[in-house]
């Protein structure tokens, strides 16, 4: 934090002097929430942007954005938020922290900032199987494209892209572990009514120091390699490891048309940590859905989101040398794919008791979300998955089976915002799980 103040100091500076041509905004929110059993009901604590973990029962967050144009279509933002939660987390820590610049085709921010919401906070994941809503921002810097950009207009067909570079600054197995992400898409729109989106995620986790081994590689060499997908065994300390990094992505088809007025998108992510599935043969594994959209909000259903999460083959007929694959675990980096004891991806997938190691990661899940307005004035989310837990590598065997469903009920809107909050799991293992509370927001300027 004290690195950073000489730049927030700066800022704060010269958005004063322009204080004419800058807007500001913020939010103070405040939640707290009860349950009946050892940890709150699963949709109350996941993906909640690493405001909430399993044991939080008083949450308390406050956001400040200070926007300054430079032009009708390019402007910078500053944006700091500070966050309180108690349980395993316990302790005051940025929510965001960032600088951002927008133009009329670019989106970059360097800091910590919070991920947009996309399908109305329908989906059990967000963005794609491996990157969701479950943690808190990590710090790093973003490129992305602000919508499609065209290469051939007459044929319409366009592309996006994204470039991130994050560092990990939680406790973790491997410390200071960075992480890379980037993304392609191409973009087809030619036919009326119709765009096909089809690309790819590349996510990869290299770097850091070891207790095992220590420094591990991290030049720009090193990285070229990581930007490029290479794997290999490397001497680390006089021992052959593979550490050139936790390779992971997603390829991801998305089809969008609109039916009687309403949007409806067909999408589809299969996801790989190795060559044999980027060769697909881990197929069936990943995520299928549909996403339909009402174009006037207010109704009683505006829009509606199916899920089908699947992830129990995992190459299991096409083992590599350590067998077949173990999704969001590592060998090197034991922390695996998590931030701050969080999973990063879809949070079907969970850690062992002590939050470290995933001992979950074969799945079937249905996922559903439904938002609208009920009775012309409340505006409502309910959130509603059955799962069948199958636990992890050299398991095949059902574990449990567990309904979780949430609705988040918005009861006040005037000088603050008031949203009761319930939950529940059932499970073929354990008692069943209530929980609720309420959420207090107010918006300034």
């Amino acid at each position: 934090m004290k690195n950073k103040l000489p730049l927030i100091l700066l800022l704060i500076a010269f958005f004063g002097v322009n204080a004419q041509q800058v807007e500001f905004s913020g939010t103070v929110t405040a939640k707290g929430i009860i349950y009946s059993e050892d940890e709150s009901p699963f949709w109350i604590h996941s993906n909640q942007r690493g405001r909430m973990d399993e044991l939080t029962k008083f949450s308390g967050w406050v956001s400040g954005l200070a926007t300054y144009k430079i032009s009708e279509n390019a402007g910078f933002e500053l944006g700091l938020g500070a966050l309180y939660q108690d349980g395993f987390t316990d302790k005051l820590q940025l929510d965001e922290s960032y600088l951002g610049f927008q133009n009329n085709w670019l989106l970059a921010h360097v800091g910590r900032k919070q991920k947009a919401k996309l399908y109305r906070g329908l989906s059990a994941t967000n963005q794609n199987i491996l990157w969701s809503l479950n943690v808190r921002p990590l710090p790093g810097i973003s490129f992305q494209t602000k919508h499609p950009i065209y290469f051939w207009k007459n044929a319409g067909l366009a592309f996006e892209a994204s470039l991130e570079e994050f560092i990990t600054d939680d406790d973790r197995h491997v410390e200071d572990t960075r992480v890379h992400h980037k993304s392609f898409h191409l973009v087809f729109d030619k036919i009326q009514n119709f765009e096909i989106k089809v690309g790819l995620q590349h996510f990869a986790q290299w770097a850091g120091t070891s207790p095992d081994y220590g420094k591990l590689p991290g030049s720009f060499s090193d990285y070229i390699d990581v930007f490029t997908g290479q794997e290999g065994d490397v001497d680390v300390g006089g021992q052959e490891v593979n550490a050139l990094g936790n390779q992971l992505g997603s390829y991801e088809i998305y089809l969008t048309t609109t039916v009687s007025d309403y949007k409806v998108q067909i999408l589809y992510n299969h996801l790989f940590e190795d060559k044999s599935g980027m060769l697909l043969r881990n197929t069936p594994d990943g995520r299928y859905g549909i996403y339909i959209e009402d174009p006037e909000p207010g109704k009683w259903v505006d829009a509606f989101m199916y899920e089908l999460y699947y992830t129990r083959n995992q190459s299991k007929n096409f083992p590599t040398s350590d067998g077949e694959d173990n999704y969001f675990n590592n060998n090197l980096y034991r922390s695996g794919w998590t931030y701050e004891n969080r999973i990063l991806g879809v949070p079907f997938i969970t850690l062992d008791e002590n939050r470290f190691r995933v001992n979950n990661n074969k799945i079937i899940a249905h996922h559903i979300g439904i938002s609208g307005t009920a009775f012309d004035k409340l505006p409502y989310k309910l959130l509603s998955s059955y799962r069948k837990n199958y636990g992890g590598k050299g398991q095949d065997k059902l574990i449990s089976n567990i309904l979780s469903s949430y609705l988040d009920l918005n009861v006040w809107q005037n000088v603050v915002d008031v949203n009761v909050q319930v939950g529940v799991d059932f499970s073929s293992i354990a008692s069943p799980n209530f929980g609720g509370g309420i959420q207090l927001s107010k918006r300034f300027f």
